[in-house]
């Protein structure tokens, strides 16, 4: 358990561990099962990624919360684990999917949902509601018309508007790639009539 918003680092030293713990202990896996635990949902990556957010305004609208969390592909607990509830408005919102996926996607998921949940909560707020948590406002809403740089990606005609990386992205793209940059180069080609958007496809 970590505290704040930096996924990427908790996720990397999950899998740093991971590494490490395999040099000296392989863990039991079956190449169509993936990973073998003791409980059978978790069969496949055996991943739970997962994080406590206060969402005082959708806990009140179980139909928007159910709908964005079926969307997204992820799973609401309470805090004290697997069939709990919440009085509080804190949830443990994780990925629901284990098979047929790679860690990262499934990170994805539950980073996604949880923006999702984010995003709904204070337009909750904005309409007379309980005020949003100030740990929500702290992550940024998604610029106009701006794309999602993630797995998901798989075409340049998806590309059509400035990249919007996740939060601890140390890609060189995420590094380089500025609004303007964006809106000089956008649809262009070079001598070789290679687009633009192809040359940044990969870091996307």
């Amino acid at each position: 358990m970590q505290k704040g918003a930096d996924i990427l680092a908790v996720f990397s030293r999950l899998s740093v561990a991971a590494a490490a713990i395999e040099k000296v202990a392989k863990f039991a896996h079956d190449d169509h099962l993936g990973y073998i635990t003791s409980c059978p949902t978790n069969c496949g990556t055996a991943l739970r990624a997962s994080v406590h957010i206060k969402l005082v305004n959708l806990a009140k609208d179980k139909v928007q919360l159910n709908a964005i969390a079926d969307k997204y592909y992820v799973q609401i607990r309470g805090i004290h684990g697997e069939h709990t509830e919440t009085d509080d408005g804190i949830f443990d919102i994780s990925n629901r999917r284990r098979l047929g996926r790679s860690e990262k996607d499934l990170v994805q998921d539950m980073y996604d949902g949880v923006k999702a949940m984010m995003s709904a909560e204070l337009a909750l707020a904005k309409k007379g509601g309980a005020p949003a948590a100030t740990a929500l406002a702290a992550a940024p809403a998604g610029a106009a018309g701006a794309v999602k740089a993630g797995p998901h990606l798989k075409d340049i005609n998806q590309l059509t508007g400035m990249l919007e990386f996740p939060a601890g992205t140390t890609s060189a793209l995420s590094k380089s790639l500025t609004k303007e940059i964006w809106e000089e180069y956008k649809g262009k080609k070079d001598k070789a009539g290679v687009p633009f958007e192809l040359m940044i496809m990969s870091g996307a």
